[in-house]
C-alpha cells in the first residue's frame, strides 16, 4: 500500500470535520459578546465545506456502487443544516435561543460528519484509480475557495445548480460581508 497524500479528498474532508468540531465547541463555550463573530466564521467554514461536497464529493460518490442513496441522504442532512444556519443568522447571538439553536446545529453537523466518515469515505477510498483521491482533493479545495460564505437553503443542492448559482451567491455574499465590515 502506498503513502496517501494529506491533500487527498478524504484527508481534506476529515480535516474540515475536525476544524468544524473545534469551532462548534469554541462557540458553545464563548462569552456572549464573542458568539457573533465565531458564528460567522463557523458559517463560512460550513457553507464552503458543503459546497465542495455538493460539487465534487457527491457526484464522485454517485459513480460508486450504492453511492446514489448515500449521496441523497447526506444532501438532505446538509439542507437541514443550511436551514438551521439561515435561522441562526436572524437570532441575537447573546440569547439563550441562539445557544439552543447552536446545540441543534452541532448535533446535526456532528451526526452528518459521522455518517460521512462511516459511509462516504469507504466508498471513495474503494476507487483504485491512481491519483483519483488527490484529484478530487484539488477540485474540493478549488470549489471551497469559490463558494458562497452564507447559507442559501433555497439554492439547488446539485453540482450543476451550484456551478450556476454558486458564483452569483458568492458574489452577493462578499458584498454583504464587506458592507457588514464597514458598518462595524
Amino acid at each position: 500500500m502506498g503513502i496517501v497524500p494529506t491533500d487527498d479528498v478524504i484527508s481534506l474532508l476529515a480535516q474540515d470535520h475536525e476544524a468544524i468540531k473545534e469551532r462548534l465547541s469554541e462557540l458553545g463555550l464563548a462569552d456572549p459578546g464573542l458568539r457573533g463573530q465565531l458564528f460567522w466564521e463557523l458559517t463560512d467554514q460550513l457553507v464552503r465545506h458543503e459546497v465542495g461536497e455538493e460539487v465534487v464529493v457527491y457526484p464522485a460518490l454517485r459513480d460508486e456502487p450504492g453511492g446514489d442513496a448515500i449521496a441523497e441522504a447526506r444532501l438532505r442532512e446538509e439542507s437541514e443544516a443550511e436551514e438551521l444556519l439561515a435561522r441562526l443568522e436572524k437570532l441575537d447571538p447573546t440569547t439563550e435561543e441562539f445557544l439552543g439553536a447552536i446545540r441543534d446545529l452541532e448535533s446535526a453537523v456532528l451526526d452528518h460528519a459521522e455518517k460521512e466518515e462511516a459511509e462516504v469515505f469507504p466508498l471513495l477510498a474503494a476507487n483504485e484509480e491512481s491519483g483519483y483521491l488527490a484529484l478530487l482533493g484539488q477540485k474540493f479545495k478549488g470549489e471551497k475557495l469559490a463558494a458562497p460564505s452564507h447559507p442559501h437553503p433555497h439554492a439547488p443542492d446539485s453540482a450543476l445548480g451550484q456551478k450556476f448559482v454558486g458564483p452569483v451567491a458568492a458574489f452577493i455574499d462578499r458584498i454583504r460581508d464587506a458592507s457588514r465590515q464597514r458598518s462595524r
